[in-house]
């Protein structure tokens, strides 16, 4: 037998049709193009307002896409994550509820590191909302939920008893620079200042 001479192999494995890419509905040529332009101009809105201020301009090209936006509901806030200006203030709101009898009630969002995953998952939009709600530019917010911590906050022992005042406060503690050594993860911040931010006496 000569060396090009071998043994018939196993036969190969059939041919199978090439599976389409792209569905038969799948947009093409103009309407393809449209979509693509305006994902590309939506991804540059996101990222661009959600950036950190390193230029002046920046304000000013966020106050003239808020409107949309908020409008589509993607609004990021700022991602301050990394630098230049970190964000290193840990904040809590809590709400205050008293009654005629001198009783007290507090009412505080999630606490992020205290919550299992599905809690997180659940509560992480409020947890976003209450963030929001402590600065001044929605104060408009303050009332209603003020109203809110009332109704939902009853008197412990005796519904009955009429709640006379509401307080909001902002609870929040700065987070120092990193110094060796390092605080064990078991430590957490807890907020050493607050600040009432809103209140009301409630009528008879």
């Amino acid at each position: 037998m000569s060396s090009l001479d071998h043994e018939p192999g196993p036969a190969g494995p059939s041919e199978v049709a090439p599976v389409p890419l792209e569905a038969d509905d799948a947009p093409r040529g103009m309407d393809r193009r449209v979509i693509q332009v305006f994902v590309a101009l939506l991804v540059f809105v996101l990222a661009t307002s959600a950036a950190p201020t390193l230029h002046p301009s920046q304000d000013a090209f966020r106050e003239w896409v808020d409107p949309f936006v908020d409008g589509i509901g993607l609004w990021q806030g700022q991602w301050e994550l990394f630098g230049p200006e970190v964000d290193k203030v840990n904040v809590a709101v809590v709400g205050v509820v008293e009654f005629a009898d001198g009783e007290r009630v507090e009412w505080r969002h999630p606490v992020w590191r205290e919550s299992s995953p599905l809690q997180k998952f659940r509560h992480f939009r409020l947890m976003e909302f209450t963030d929001g709600l402590r600065l001044d530019s929605n104060r408009g917010a303050w009332r209603a939920f003020a109203e809110y911590v009332v109704r939902t906050n009853p008197h412990p022992t005796d519904p009955s008893v009429r709640a006379t005042r509401v307080s909001l406060w902002r609870q929040f503690v700065t987070i120092p620079v990193p110094r060796a050594p390092l605080r064990p993860i078991a430590e957490p911040f807890v907020p050493s200042e607050q600040r009432l931010f809103y209140s009301a006496d409630l009528g008879p």
